[in-house]
């Protein structure tokens, strides 16, 4: 990219993609003087902002910072934005054993078990949020990574299956298959044991491109469903979403699709919806709030 700054970007590359600045403010829901002032370079876009905004212009968010003037400034923004997502695992196994913890309140066992789940993604949170302050490199010497998280919770995922059919007793799903694309290992496995108790079969896809895959190989009717993680590597569930519709066998294109997300801001859902989802479910997964989705999204298929 040869333009100058971030403001001359923005403007060269709207108007490549025959956007008006009141389409584009639309599109990230702020207003037109936003981007107006953007393009004078009078203000820069929120860092949040930077992922939608690089989708619309057709750009990575690293191309975007790199056009920032101040080359200290691109550095600690891009930082920035990959330590946030490093900060949304920590959160989800914190919130989730949280809850498990009071369903085994009366299980010293499996309350100590969640308990140190909780306080290890916390040290890790907090490990996380002290490199961000610092602006220091993170060292995996006294932290979890989210990788290590996502096994420690795998081993306690089952312990939490029990419950579950107290809480899926009013849901039935036998007979039906869902298409899991989720990028973490824990997080699969966790929806598969979720939707198990309400006599799903499932598959997992560790992407949108597997997701793709597996779908086309498939034939028309094997899957039902597809809940379909937002941020992925190789291809993310907006861009998956999107191909799905464009698929030539009508019963493909037309499957349901749930967003899962932890992203709850009003952009993001309006984004999965543009994309051609169906419903947006929260990450940590809300069992009733999750089953209740998956049924109204099966009875309007």
């Amino acid at each position: 990219m040869n333009r100058s700054t971030l403001g001359s970007t923005i403007r060269s590359l709207r108007l490549e993609h025959h956007l008006t600045q009141s389409a584009l403010a639309e599109k990230l829901h702020i207003t037109d003087k936003a981007v107006s002032k953007w393009e004078r370079d009078l203000s820069c876009p929120d860092i949040s902002l930077f992922p939608r905004l690089a989708e619309l212009l057709g750009v990575t968010v690293d191309d975007l910072l790199k056009t920032l003037p101040f080359d200290g400034q691109s550095s600690k923004l891009m930082k920035t934005y990959n330590l946030s997502q490093d900060i949304r695992t920590p959160i989800h196994v914190i919130l989730g054993c949280a809850e498990l913890a009071e369903l085994h309140a009366d299980d010293r066992e499996h309350l100590l078990r969640y308990l140190s789940s909780i306080r290890v993604s916390a040290e890790y949170l907090l490990k996380t949020i002290g490199h961000i302050q610092s602006d220091t490199p993170k060292s995996t010497e006294h932290h979890a990574s989210p990788e290590t998280l996502d096994a420690y919770l795998r081993v306690h995922a089952a312990s939490s299956v029990s419950e579950l059919q107290k809480i899926s007793a009013g849901y039935d799903f036998t007979g039906k298959r869902f298409l899991i694309a989720e990028d973490l290992m824990v997080n699969q496995e966790i929806a598969r044991e979720i939707l198990k108790e309400a006599g799903a079969e499932t598959a997992c896809a560790e992407n949108g491109s597997v997701c793709i895959s597996m779908l086309e190989e498939a034939p028309a009717g094997t899957y039902d469903l597809i809940l379909m993680d937002l941020g992925m590597p190789v291809m993310d569930g907006f861009d998956a979403t999107r191909k799905i519709r464009q698929m030539s066998d009508p019963q493909k294109s037309s499957i349901p699709i749930i967003a899962l997300t932890a992203n709850v801001e009003k952009p993001d859902r309006t984004a999965a919806f543009d994309a051609g989802m169906d419903a947006f479910v929260e990450k940590p997964l809300n069992i009733i709030g999750l089953f209740s989705a998956i049924r109204n999204c099966l009875e309007k298929a």
